[in-house]
């Protein structure tokens, strides 16, 4: 609205509002309930590759809907991680 007018009478209104806190590009991401808590500290993954399964440590950076960025020795794009049940 542009008149001021109409907007005096207005005491009231329901917003959404969102905002980016930070972004990062090109980065590796999981969903948050793969991540296993590492009995001498910090966070893995399981790694399927095809029948056989290995856990690789990880470190966290950034987490956003439902994901986490995620960095480690031998990860790459397009690799499959197991959840846990």
């Amino acid at each position: 609205m542009t008149d001021a007018k109409a907007l005096a009478a207005l005491d009231a209104a329901t917003v959404d509002v969102a905002f980016t806190a930070s972004e990062r590009k090109d980065v590796l991401t999981v969903p948050v309930a793969a991540l296993l808590a590492l009995a001498e500290g910090g966070y893995g993954v399981q790694v399927v590759d095809g029948g056989s399964a290995r856990i690789a440590a990880v470190q966290t950076g950034l987490f956003a809907s439902g994901r986490v960025e995620v960095t480690g020795d031998g990860l790459t794009e397009g690799a499959t991680v197991g959840m846990p049940s």
